[in-house]
């Protein structure tokens, strides 16, 4: 049996969620001499390339830094990744290997781990967050840390501890997804139509839906559900509950009137994810807000952590069909600031990931995985440096973090990302094929 390293009751960092930022944040913090907590709320690590059934990396994944590039080999080590395409928006893996890979990579490095727990207060004096009340499966406690990384995405500590954020509200906010696969049983299914469920007769009416499709006989599909406000509790459970009610009537079009003239009809239903796909909660108040104009122009900043490899990928938050996808525009690389992880006049608390500071268009771009897991890396780094010399966030030696964030392996010259700069052209040549761009 697995037990604890460490008091949970006092730990250096705590990482709150689980999913790429948050993990990649705590084994870049992780060392001999501190601590590290991680409370993540669902059943399994990795967010929503595992929970919420994102079977796919996007953006660049090969500088991303070498905590990550462990993950890729062991995954490629049984054929368990797509090969590495940067002129590719989405580098799919099998989703429940990456998940075992995952905690496996945290537990050997000596990370404590609490699942089915979430944090429910946070008390902070003086932009100082002294005190987290976490419940678990079994109990509640507090939990004081010295640094806190919040990777939950609807920025729960914050929200807590009384600290600003921005929330767009149902059909604002970037839409959510459900992701389900179907298997080919190699005989004609016997379709369902429950009354509740919604009925669609062509490919105009049905919610916006990507399918992906394996020789193995499995297919992957995404289906988009709007409507709701991911950050808000009752109406994220009427999401699941009117997700999975339109999940059946999709299936029922698909084997029967069929998607793109491809009928599904010795397809059945195999799973569902655990938790319906996020796309955006909460955003802080940061000490700097990341703007659409800022990445669209490459920007390099004196606090540049991380880099984003990922076009704007605005979904229609108030239209459930396809509606032109949204607007896609392709970007050269741009860094992310460390400035725009801190909570404005915040001093031990840092948000990677889709939480971080910034307008709504630029977090559509940073959003992904790839991007996400440099933002957490960097975190993580600064966190540990923070630790080490005992000092709040905005004495970091900037410099210092850059060199140990490059020496981690992870990419901050955007002229190292020249082959994904081969991706625009591309990119655009296969929107004009479309007829979307």
């Amino acid at each position: 049996m697995l037990k604890k390293t460490q008091s949970l009751e006092k730990v250096d960092i705590l990482v709150v969620g689980g999913g790429m930022s948050g993990l990649m944040a705590a084994m870049a913090a992780k060392d001999e001499g501190n601590s590290v907590l991680v409370v993540e709320s669902s059943n399994v690590l990795g967010g929503q390339g595992s929970a919420g059934g994102v079977a796919g990396f996007c953006g660049d994944t090969k500088r991303v830094n070498s905590i990550f590039e462990e993950l890729i080999e062991k995954l490629a080590a049984h054929d368990l990744i797509a090969e590495y395409d940067p002129n590719a928006d989405r580098r799919a893996y099998d989703l429940e290997w990456f998940a075992f890979f995952l905690q496996e990579m945290v537990m050997i490095r000596n990370i404590d781990v609490l699942l089915h727990a979430r944090v429910t207060d946070a008390t902070a004096t003086d932009g100082h967050v002294n005190s987290v009340r976490i419940s678990t499966a079994g109990e509640e406690f507090i939990c004081y840390p010295k640094f806190v990384i919040d990777t939950s995405g609807v920025n729960v500590v914050s929200s807590r501890a009384g600290f600003p954020l921005i929330n767009e509200g149902a059909n604002k906010q970037l839409p959510m997804s459900l992701y389900f696969t179907m298997w080919d049983t190699g005989k004609k299914n016997k379709p369902i139509l429950p009354p509740e469920c919604p009925q669609w007769h062509n490919d105009e009416e049905i919610p916006m839906t990507s399918l992906h499709y394996f020789s193995s006989g499995k297919v992957e599909i995404k289906m988009k559900v709007v409507g709701f406000d991911a950050a808000d509790g009752y109406s994220l459970s009427q999401a699941e509950i009117a997700a999975r009610r339109q999940m059946i009537g999709l299936i029922y079009f698909l084997q029967t009137k069929g998607y793109q003239n491809k009928v599904l009809d010795t397809h059945v239903l195999a799973s569902v994810s655990r938790t319906i796909g996020i796309r955006e909660q909460n955003r802080i108040v940061g000490e700097h807000v990341l703007t659409l104009d800022e990445i669209r122009h490459a920007c390099v900043f004196d606090d540049g952590v991380a880099v984003g490899t990922y076009h704007t990928d605005f979904h229609w938050p108030d239209k459930m069909q396809r509606a032109g996808t949204g607007i896609m525009e392709m970007l050269d690389p741009y860094q992310i600031p460390l400035s725009c992880f801190i909570p404005k006049g915040v001093k031990n608390v840092l948000v990677p990931g889709r939480g971080a500071s910034a307008e709504q268009m630029a977090m559509s771009s940073f959003r992904v995985m790839a991007t996400i897991s440099q933002m957490g890396f960097a975190a993580g780094k600064a966190a540990k440096q923070c630790i080490q010399k005992d000092i709040d966030i905005q004495k970091i030696d900037i410099s210092e973090l850059k060199k140990e964030i490059e020496a981690g392996g992870q990419s901050l010259d955007l002229s190292f990302y020249g082959e994904y700069l081969k991706d625009i052209e591309s990119f655009h040549k296969d929107l004009l094929d479309k007829g979307k761009a």
